[in-house]
């Protein structure tokens, strides 16, 4: 398997990010300011945000992983095989958005829980932080599916590393 460092990092990235979200979301002292309504909208930008962000990581994980799996999503050898593989990249890249989309809402979910088993039995689960959190991962998807750049730069990205590491055994070789 090629580049499983790229790949090790882009899950530990991803994850890093899922346990600082979740951290995040359970410590019920949170606030910043003594005003409630600029402590609810700082609250529902940083969510959106770290929510956007968790799901760009998690997308890129999963494309980064595939690609370095899959050769057909890596490159193609002739025209013939570049328009039928384009169509299956299509495929793959929506695949792995609506599967992004769900296991980002369902992270959502499971950390708005893990707040409600923080506060105790009295305190009831925010469905408002679930909403802006959903919110925030579809308008992330629209953004990311629309504009496919996340996609390009890790190709990219993933094409460098190959370069250099190539260069590297080059060298080493002489």
């Amino acid at each position: 398997m090629k580049n499983i460092g790229l790949i090790i990092w882009s899950w530990v990235s991803t994850i890093g990010m899922g346990l600082l979200i979740f951290i995040l979301t359970i410590d019920p002292n949170l606030s910043v300011s003594s005003d409630r309504a600029v402590d609810v909208f700082v609250k529902v930008v940083y969510t959106m945000l770290l929510y956007s962000i968790l799901f760009i990581l998690m997308y890129r994980a999963i494309i980064i992983t595939l690609k370095s799996t899959i050769e057909r999503l890596s490159k193609w050898r002739s025209k013939q095989e570049q328009i039928e593989d384009e169509e299956f990249v299509l495929i793959i890249e929506t695949m792995v958005v609506i599967i992004t989309i769900l296991s980002t809402i369902l992270f959502s979910i499971f950390a708005q829980y893990g707040e409600y088993l923080v506060r105790g039995a009295n305190a009831q689960p925010d469905l408002k932080d679930i909403l802006v959190s959903s919110i925030a991962i579809l308008l992330t998807a629209i953004v990311t599916y629309s504009l496919p750049v996340i996609g390009e730069l890790e190709v990219a990205i993933k094409h460098k590393v190959e370069k250099v590491y190539k260069n590297r055994k080059k060298v080493k070789e002489i």
